[in-house]
Parts: structure tokens; sequence; C-alpha cells
């Protein structure tokens, strides 16, 4: 899996329009088919492991976290207090 987005260059920072994350080497072991290093949407690497999940544990529900921040890091998307992004906490277990 590997994914390219447009990078956009505002006041002298680059800028990425959507969030994305990439996998720590050492955790690579725990995602099978995700190469660590590379950057890839968020959201396509939440939906993958949504799937996976789903085939390997039979559970309908997704887990409340995904990515584990432990194991990915992240960059891009929107900033954390921009409206609809519930800041830095944005699951509804946080509040």
């Amino acid at each position: 899996m590997r994914a390219t987005h447009p990078v956009i260059f505002t006041e002298n920072r680059v800028s990425h329009p959507i969030r994305e994350a990439c996998l720590k080497p050492e955790h690579a072991g725990a995602y099978p088919g995700l190469e660590p290093g590379v950057w890839y949407s968020a959201a396509t690497i939440a939906e993958f492991l949504v799937a996976r999940a789903r085939t390997l544990r039979g559970h309908s529900d997704p887990p409340q976290r995904t990515l584990n921040t432990e194991h990915f890091e992240f960059r891009g998307g929107p900033p954390a207090s921009a409206p609809g992004r519930g800041g830095a906490r944005s699951r509804t277990t946080d509040r």
C-alpha cells in the first residue's frame, strides 16, 4: 500500500492537506501489509486495520482507537482547533 498526496507550501512551511500516519519500524511486525517509514493517509490505514480486525477476530465494531500513537507518527491535516475536529480529544470516551 503506497499513497501520495499533494503538498501545500504556505508561509515557509509545508502543509499536508490530509492527516497522514507513518508506521514506526520497531512496530512493523504487528502490522503485516504496512511498510514502515512510509507516509499513508491515516484514514486509509484506519480502514485497513478495521477490516483486518474484523477478519481476524470477527468483530463488527471498530476499536475505539485504531492508530496507536506509540506505533505511528502523524502529520498534516487540519489543526486540532479547526471546526469539526473536536480539539485534541475527538473520541466521545475522552470527554
